[in-house]
């Protein structure tokens, strides 16, 4: 289709066939990779990273959903990782390997981070068992399967995210990421309740 335009009183003629209108070079025009993050929590900003050889290519952020990116690197093989997070915690991740073209388009699938908490606490008897467990806020546990069992009143407003028997003195709990986490331990009669204000990584908590 050839198209005609006024530019300074003189007249343009430009081929148009899908080639690249602001150049006008035809063929020049290459759309980058689109790669689309899903699963994403309500206001969260989400990150892609593209490795390379053990080495990122690339990175993008957007916070602002669908948090699609148009990842503008070579064809090839990268191992896409995505993130998704509220002032710097981050509450979800999803990793892929794809292969990258020009024009195509994959995604990245996110699921809540867990880290691996041992919980534990001195006035356990590992000679006998117990119960050791996580509690969440609500508006944490978003996304998180949670257990039907009422809080004890000591966790009013709470839900369970993990419970693990304790054996030997300790316990390990795979956790949800996030904010003001409580670890619950019991035993016999005894019982013993912390709080962590911010879990990200594994770690060790210690009950009084």
């Amino acid at each position: 289709m050839k198209k005609s335009v006024l530019l300074g009183g003189a007249l343009l003629a430009l081929l148009v066939s899908g080639c690249d209108v602001i150049s006008g070079v035809a063929g020049e025009f290459q759309p980058a990779a689109l790669v689309e993050v899903t699963g994403a929590l309500e206001g969260a900003c989400v990150r892609l990273e593209a490795i390379k050889d053990n080495r990122t290519a690339g990175s993008w952020t957007g916070c602002t959903a669908p948090y699609t990116f148009r990842v503008d690197l070579p064809d090839g093989a990268y191992t896409l990782v995505g993130q998704a997070g509220r002032d710097g915690l981050v509450y979800q991740e999803g990793r892929t390997d794809a292969t990258l073209k020009k024009g195509g388009r994959t995604g990245v699938a996110l699921s809540r981070k867990r880290v691996n908490v041992q919980v534990t606490a001195a006035w356990l008897d590992p000679a006998q068992g117990g119960l050791a467990e996580a509690w969440m806020l609500p508006q944490e546990a978003a996304g998180v399967p949670t257990y039907a069992d009422p809080p004890p009143a000591s966790l009013n407003g709470r839900v369970l995210v993990a419970r693990e028997v304790v054996a030997q003195g300790k316990a390990t709990l795979s956790v949800p990421t996030g904010r003001d986490v409580a670890f619950r331990l019991v035993q016999g009669e005894s019982e013993g309740v912390t709080r962590v204000s911010r879990l990200e990584a594994d770690g060790k908590v210690v009950v009084p």
